[in-house]
């Protein structure tokens, strides 16, 4: 479930609204600004996207939903949120979003929500001061439904220049706010956790919490006497052996303690699962695994392939192989022997900058409809980093072939369902479709 705007209006009238807020939108600016910066240093993501989002989200901090659950980014409750939650109508009645103990815990989650879906990757890989290039990615990638969705942050930047603040955060300015999420108890990956203050020590919140001092050093790996970082995540429970992600990719600058701690995941484990030592620099764009080994994924897709079951799950690791090349029909007198071709069942390919999916297409001798079948792709949108199965041709059957339906002039989105027997909703969810409304030439994924 992805997060959407919870009270979205037409871009028409975007501005006119903030104007008639009960919160005056430069009065939100000012509150959050600090907010939104420290956000910024800490996991990247530029200030003034997460103020316009905020600004969008929240009309200004007067939403329902801010209000009563200070929930400033619209992000649903989906399947693992454990904490508070607002129900209000969105895409269906009664709906389930988050609940924060404060905006600044809203701020920090929708951070944690865009670092820790694999979806949002691509968009780290961006400069943090183009807020262009991030507005229109964060469309790209799902956020919200509303294909003006990035052309509107972009406006709301612009009119209240908001990338003065990312500007602020890459010259070094002084803008730690002094008002923190830090001791109003959250949960991160179902654990209890607090941010750490700017100053505050490990004693410090030992003393807060009725902890002993070694407790928060031995459940966060730090060492003895080690400062605490203004705005980190300091867990008050043991984190897991395993993480409910299976894997991450590193961002430039990142430690492997940022990411168990991002993660819940126990250092020496993670450690372990990766085979990398203690203080071993990470490489950014390397995929560290955090529920096990990767010679483990490798004889699960051995065992997978040995038994001919395969579910079509992807193994990241497997980009690491080559891909033995082979002659399709073979044998004399055919001419598709000359032709080389992926031989293996299942394969993957990384996308790089300036690829497509024709080009990528071209690259194996596959069709570009059964790429985009394969990897539930619509309308040819792929991402920077993007891993895509590649699966030989000739062993893909012509059922999964028809998993993809182009609209017909006239069509509706009920017809469709009827015509392969699935329902509405499954069709909308499939394509994360905001509402019924289709295109004629728009490619729907069959359920």
């Amino acid at each position: 479930m992805r997060p959407v705007l919870y009270c979205f209006i037409a871009f028409s009238a975007a501005f006119a609204s903030l104007q008639a807020q009960k919160l005056n939108t430069v009065d939100y600016i000012n509150e959050y600004k600090f907010a939104a910066m420290q956000e910024m240093k800490v996991y990247s993501v530029p200030a003034s996207v997460t103020l316009a989002q905020g600004i969008l989200e929240s009309a200004s901090g007067n939403s329902k939903l801010a209000k009563d659950c200070n929930n400033h980014f619209g992000i649903k409750c989906r399947k693992n949120w454990t904490g508070n939650f607002c129900l209000a109508d969105d895409d269906a009645p009664d709906e389930c979003f988050r609940g924060y103990s404060s905006a600044m815990e809203s701020y920090r989650d929708h951070s944690l929500f865009l670092k820790g879906n694999s979806r949002y990757d691509f968009l780290f890989a961006m400069p943090a001061t183009d807020y262009k290039a991030w507005s229109n990615g964060l469309r790209q990638a799902g956020y919200a439904t509303n294909p003006a969705y990035g052309s509107i942050l972009i406006g709301v930047i612009e009119r209240y220049r908001l990338s003065m603040y990312d500007s602020m955060v890459i010259l070094g300015d002084d803008y730690d706010t002094p008002d923190t999420a830090a001791g109003n108890l959250i949960r991160v990956k179902g654990l209890p956790a607090v941010y750490a203050r700017r100053g505050q020590t490990a004693a410090d919140i030992a003393k807060e919490q009725d902890m002993g001092v070694w407790q928060i050093y031995k459940y966060n790996d730090l060492k003895n006497g080690e400062e605490l970082r203004p705005g980190e995540i300091i867990y008050l429970k043991p984190k897991r052996r395993k993480s409910s992600d299976q894997i991450h990719v590193v961002q430039d600058g990142e430690t492997l303690r940022d990411i168990s701690q991002q993660h819940a995941i126990k250092l020496k484990q993670l450690q372990k699962y990766n085979h990398v030592k203690p203080g071993q620099d990470l490489r950014p764009g390397e995929r560290l695994y955090l529920m096990q080994k990767r010679e483990d994924l490798d004889k699960a897709e051995q065992e997978k392939k040995k038994n001919n079951t395969d579910t079509g799950h992807v193994f990241p690791e497997a980009r690491d192989k080559k891909i033995p090349e082979a002659k399709v029909g073979e044998g004399k007198g055919n001419p598709a022997a000359e032709h080389d071709v992926p031989k293996p069942n299942l394969s993957y390919h990384i996308v790089m900058k300036g690829e497509t999916v024709f080009s990528i297409s071209r690259l194996y001798k596959i069709s570009a409809d059964s790429l985009m079948v394969w990897n539930h792709i619509v309308n040819s949108q792929i991402q920077l980093g993007q891993e895509l199965r590649i699966a030989n041709t000739a062993l893909v059957s012509k059922s999964l072939e028809n998993k993809l339906h182009k609209v017909s002039a006239g069509e509706t989105l009920y017809q469709i369902s009827r015509k392969y027997q699935v329902s509405v909703d499954a069709l909308r969810l499939k394509n994360q479709l905001g509402s019924n409304e289709i295109k004629v030439g728009q490619q729907l994924l069959i359920p």
